[in-house]
């Protein structure tokens, strides 16, 4: 005699990760003849960066200088903005900077990018000019990519303004689609962001040092620096010496800034 037993109830786990993410990074530096680091879409969207100069802060190597609270340019290996090349889809980006070719890259929305590829050694088949690195933002081919249709909006935060909406909104979508018998493709992205933000900064023209005993090397002296220590707090002999900064300023700055990105992706594939 028997007794069956009822089957046991075993609880579904589902793991989501970033697998397929570093797979496709680890295949770019793999294939690689130099050294290159990349990331994805998927990388990119996984934090809430303001603009494409805070998604590359996260590869090894690269650091960003922020302006006004944003990431702005970018520095590879020690070697300044000025010493990177950057191009979008192997073709070189120009930049406002009339003094060099430093790349700002607050002008870049993260979200229509499908990935960045930072070349950190020359190659034959990447165009050359970059000492620190070449950067190739490469955009969505539609041809690859599922058919998608989607639709983002979120508000910035900023506290730092005093006359502007510390909340402003950015809004952005993506359209992806494949036509013909996925012969020809096509993908429009766009993006919208308004931000209003204050900076309060201390400037000074410089220091201006002086002996401590006020004689200065012609002889001269000023005679409202007097030896009374309940009213100068400083060195006072005349092998010492002393710096006062000079036109102290106290600014209050207030900005409002708009971007807005569009983008068109038209491929063809004959068979």
């Amino acid at each position: 005699m028997s007794v069956a037993q009822e089957g046991e109830v075993i609880e579904e786990i589902v793991t989501v990760g970033i697998r397929s993410s570093l797979t496709r990074s680890m295949d770019v530096k793999r294939s690689a003849t130099g050294v290159v680091d990349a990331i994805s879409a998927e990388d990119i969207g996984k934090f809430p960066d303001a603009n494409l100069a805070e998604s590359l802060q996260r590869i090894t190597g690269v650091s960003i200088d922020r302006q006004r609270g944003e990431g702005s340019q970018v520095t590879v290996r020690g070697f300044g903005p000025e010493y990177n090349l950057v191009t979008i889809n192997g073709r070189q980006m120009p930049t406002h900077n009339g003094t060099n070719r430093s790349f700002d890259f607050a002008d870049l929305a993260s979200e229509g990018v499908a990935g960045v590829h930072v070349y950190k050694t020359g190659r034959a088949n990447v165009p050359s000019g970059g000492i620190g690195s070449t950067i190739n933002i490469l955009t969505p081919e539609p041809l690859k990519g599922e058919p998608t249709l989607s639709l983002a909006g979120k508000a910035v935060a900023d506290t730092s303004t005093r006359v502007g909406d510390s909340v402003t909104p950015e809004f952005s979508g993506i359209y992806l689609g494949r036509f013909a018998d996925d012969m020809f493709g096509i993908s429009i992205t766009a993006s919208h962001q308004r931000r209003n933000n204050g900076v309060n900064s201390a400037v000074t023209s410089g220091w201006y040092t002086r002996p401590g005993d006020g004689v200065m090397p012609d002889g001269s002296s000023n005679p409202r620096l007097a030896d009374d220590e309940n009213q100068i707090n400083r060195p006072q002999g005349p092998d010492e010496s002393y710096s006062i900064p000079q036109n102290l300023a106290y600014n209050i700055a207030e900005f409002e800034s708009e971007r807005t990105n569009a983008q068109v992706v038209l491929q063809w594939a004959p068979t």
